[in-house]
C-alpha cells in the first residue's frame, strides 16, 4: 500500500514538473510570431523603402499587437552608404553581423527579446504599427529643407519619423527628427542620453539610419513582450540641414 502511495506521489510530482516546464520554459517559442519575409521589402538607393506587411494568421492574431521598428544612427565620411556599400561604417558592419543569426529564418533557436536590440544600442522608433497587414512606405529627402523623413501607412497621411522619445532633449540644439545636424555629430554626447542611439564614427558630414522591423505581441500567460525574428529594412541617409 505504501509502495502504491509512493508511486502515485511520484506520478503527481512528474505531472506538476512537466506542466511547470511547459509554462515556464521556451514560452516565447511556443507563442510564435511570423517574421516579415525579406522579399516583402523593396528599396531604392538610401532614400525610399516599401514594406508589404503580411496578414498575421488568425491563430496568432489573438496575442499579436502589431509591428515595431528598431533603428540605430551611424556617422560616416562616405557619401552614399547603403547595403551596396556596407563599408560606410565599421560599426554598422559589426552590428549587421551580430543580427545575422537572428535574421536567418532557418535558425529556429535564436529568438529575440527586448535586450537583443538594446544590447546593440538599437532603439524603438517613436512610431507604432497596430494594423494587421498593409503597406508601409519610408521616404527620406535629399535635404531636410524640403520635408522631414516620414512614413505613410496604407496611403494615409505622412507621419514625421522621430527618434526614440528617450533621446529627445528639451534644448533646440539637438535633433528629434531623422536629420543630420551639428548636434547629432557631437561625439561627446554619444555616451549621454542625448545621442545614445548614435554610433560613434567620423563626423565628416554624413549620417545614416539602419532599421529593422519585427512583429510584436504579448505573452497571454505572463504578459511579457514577445518578438518575431527581425527583418532588415534598409540603410537610409539622413538629410543635411
Amino acid at each position: 500500500m505504501k509502495r502504491q502511495a509512493a508511486d502515485f506521489g511520484i506520478k503527481i510530482f512528474s505531472i506538476f514538473l512537466i506542466s511547470f516546464c511547459l509554462f515556464t520554459c521556451g514560452i516565447d517559442e511556443y507563442f510564435f510570431l511570423p517574421q516579415v519575409e525579406q522579399n516583402l521589402i523593396e528599396t531604392e538607393f538610401n532614400t525610399w523603402a516599401t514594406v508589404n506587411l503580411p496578414q498575421i494568421p488568425k491563430d496568432v492574431h489573438a496575442y499579436a499587437t502589431g509591428y515595431r521598428i528598431f533603428y540605430r544612427i551611424y556617422l560616416s565620411g562616405v557619401d552614399g552608404g547603403s547595403m551596396d556599400n556596407p563599408n560606410f561604417s565599421s560599426s554598422f558592419t559589426s552590428d549587421y553581423r551580430a543580427f545575422e543569426s537572428l535574421r536567418d529564418p532557418t535558425n529556429t533557436t535564436s529568438i529575440p527579446t527586448i535586450n537583443t536590440f538594446s544590447s546593440q544600442r538599437y532603439y524603438e522608433l517613436d512610431y507604432q504599427i497596430s494594423t494587421n497587414g498593409g503597406t508601409l512606405v519610408f521616404l527620406f529627402p535629399a535635404t531636410g529643407l524640403v520635408f522631414n523623413p516620414h512614413v505613410t501607412l496604407n496611403n494615409g497621411a505622412p507621419v514625421d519619423l522621430r527618434r526614440n522619445n528617450e533621446f529627445v532633449p528639451s534644448d533646440q540644439h539637438h535633433e528629434p527628427f531623422f536629420r543630420n545636424t551639428s548636434g547629432l555629430n557631437e561625439a561627446s554626447d554619444s555616451t549621454s542620453r542625448k545621442n545614445m542611439d548614435v554610433a560613434s564614427g567620423q563626423t565628416t558630414g554624413h549620417a545614416y539610419a539602419a532599421m529593422y522591423i519585427v512583429a510584436v505581441g504579448q505573452n497571454p500567460l505572463n504578459f511579457s513582450n514577445i518578438f518575431s525574428k527581425p527583418t532588415f529594412i534598409s540603410v537610409f541617409k539622413l538629410p543635411n540641414i
